[in-house]
């Protein structure tokens, strides 16, 4: 099985080539072949230098990264969707460009897909407990965005917001995303449960980090996300459009 771990990134320098490194790191090798994609959001400082550098001091590893770099900031929804279509694995893992969470959690999140009717699969940051170090309004903002998620979607998920989405590639043709911005989590949790996904959980280790260490995301944005939760929803509703996904594995909700 081959694995794409698609990382979305705007001005992330200090932190990108420590993050290349702790990918490398991962136990994967032994189970799956993989590709790093890293797609640049437009960044003005150093982070593609700092690329180019892990390339140079790691030849070999630097035979399995892409790179997308954008001209101008777009947005992380945009940017993902540069990088998909760079994506040549069975497998994607959303990987966020910064050190909050750790891709030695690859393996778990990957486990999952050996059963062939599982599709997506999120990392959790609250399967065993609230985070350590999560601003209480961060925190906040996640339990009303999850609870949004449950009661909208009838999905029993802990985590919406989390950055660790991974999912079979061809799911990519049932799900249209045009999100441009932090809505994708959103975006793509609503359309990937009202096809008919199942979204499976496991549990992950995180790091959260300030604005100070260059976090891009504030409290604010997960207001913002339950909005978007609640406009597809109803779009959805309002449109009475009959969704037929591509794969006859995927059981469609009722």
């Amino acid at each position: 099985m081959r694995v794409s771990v698609v990382i979305p990134v705007y001005n992330e320098a200090l932190a990108i080539y420590e993050l290349l490194r702790r990918i490398f790191q991962a136990d994967l090798k032994d189970s799956y072949e993989f590709e790093v994609i890293i797609s640049d959001d437009g960044s003005t400082d150093e982070t593609i230098d700092q690329v180019k550098r892990f390339v140079a001091d790691h030849p070999q590893e630097g035979l399995q990264i892409k790179l997308h770099s954008g001209l101008i900031n777009h947005g992380k929804g945009a940017t993902l969707r540069a990088g998909f279509k760079l994506v040549s694995g069975e497998i994607i893992i959303i990987q966020d460009g910064d050190l909050e969470y750790s891709p030695a959690d690859y393996t778990n999140l990957l486990k999952p897909f050996s059963n062939p009717n599982i599709h997506v699969v999120y990392g959790s940051r609250f399967l065993q407990g609230n985070p350590k170090g999560m601003k209480f309004l961060n925190l906040l903002a996640n339990k009303i965005l999850t609870l949004t998620t449950q009661v909208l979607y009838q999905q029993p998920l802990t985590d919406e917001a989390t950055g660790y989405k991974v999912f079979r590639s061809g799911l990519l043709k049932d799900v249209s995303l045009k999100c441009r911005g932090f809505e994708f989590c959103p975006e793509f949790t609503s359309k990937v449960l009202q096809f008919g996904y199942k979204i499976v959980e496991v549990p992950i280790s995180y790091n959260p980090r300030g604005i100070l260490e260059g976090k891009k995301i504030k409290a604010t944005d997960g207001f913002i996300a339950v909005w978007w939760l609640l406009k597809l929803r109803l779009s959805f509703l309002l449109s009475k459009k009959s969704f037929h996904p591509t794969n006859s594995n995927v059981p469609m909700k009722r």
